[in-house]
């Protein structure tokens, strides 16, 4: 038999139990290594665009394009997934999804939010605070919360 999860109470709505610091942590690694993968793709295909097109690459390459790639790739690799399907490669192996104060899916902007809120430097110690909340949930309120 299941027990019933924890509640958090809101000013909106009431919240699920909300994920533990261990599942937090798994979503962060394995993100960490999709949103890798998803930069790897793109810059692979920027790249072979590059040669197709007959530019030379070492000339394009080194002008920041590669920053460019990277952050990008990883804003649309959170922020797609959060709003889109409430969670990403991470939060869907470990059961876990992301709502916003209503218990929806956060929307594209509150996702991009979130997103931004992950560059904070010293972000991750923030969830060391007494709620266990990051900065990126806490100033988007917005919550990792159990799905089964």
């Amino acid at each position: 038999m299941e027990a019933s999860p924890v509640v958090i109470e809101s000013s909106a709505a009431a919240i699920p139990e909300t994920a533990s610091l261990g599942l937090r942590f798994a979503n962060l690694i394995i993100d960490r290594i999709a949103s890798m993968v998803v930069v790897f793709v793109i810059s692979f295909a920027y790249g072979f665009a590059l040669v197709a097109s007959g530019s030379e690459i070492e000339e394009d390459f080194g002008t920041g394009m590669e920053l460019v790639l990277a952050l990008g790739s990883t804003f649309l690799y959170y922020a797609a997934c959060e709003s889109i399907f409430g969670r990403t490669l991470g939060k869907l192996i470990t059961g876990t999804k992301v709502i916003d104060e209503n218990g929806a899916k956060p929307s594209f902007l509150r996702a991009l939010a979130r997103t931004v809120c992950r560059f904070i430097p010293f972000e991750p110690f923030s969830f060391f605070g007494s709620e266990q909340r990051g900065w990126h949930d806490s100033i988007t309120r917005t919550w990792v919360v159990k799905c089964r």
